[in-house]
């Protein structure tokens, strides 16, 4: 009898590297624990600067990505990601549960030039100016008149 099943579940969900075959090597590469310094940009030009941490791993059987970031106070979020062959040589399927603000967004990912872009439609998220001990991420969204409103702006370095 499992005695603390969150136990049980992260035991089943983690894994300790990919599957044998599995190329996971997109988001892989952030395999690890980082900080970060978010800044949040509102519409009316005010923003806000918070310290958060983001962890990447691998999960389901080594098939898959995972990552957990926290904004203390705001939000917990976690992305499922995974390569889809089937939507496209390169392309991954990336899906973001974020229950404190009670959202959920899916996209497909791929590497354009030196960023991975993950693309939700009406949604853009962006890894870029990527390296072994930091990166950024930026969180765009489509405006009616079809131009892009920065959301959101991470400046990400390893801890471990």
């Amino acid at each position: 009898m499992v005695t603390n099943p969150s136990v049980a579940v992260a035991a089943a969900f983690l894994a300790d590297g990919p599957a044998d075959g599995a190329d996971l090597s997109l988001f892989g590469q952030f395999a690890g624990s980082w900080a970060l310094d978010c800044t949040e940009y509102n519409p009316d030009g005010s923003s806000v600067d918070r310290r958060g941490e983001w962890h990447f791993g691998y999960a389901l059987g080594g098939w898959a990505t995972t990552d957990v970031w926290i904004l203390p106070g705001v939000e917990h979020g976690v992305s499922v990601r995974f390569p889809d062959p089937a939507a496209g040589a390169g392309v991954w399927r990336s899906t973001w549960v974020g229950p404190g603000r009670r959202r959920t967004h899916t996209f497909l990912a791929s590497r354009i030039g030196e960023q991975i872009v993950l693309d939700g439609g009406d949604l853009r998220w962006t890894f870029s100016h990527i390296e072994t001990n930091e990166f950024r991420w930026r969180n765009e969204a489509q405006q009616p008149d079809g131009t892009w409103r920065l959301q959101q702006t991470f400046r990400v370095w390893r801890q471990a």
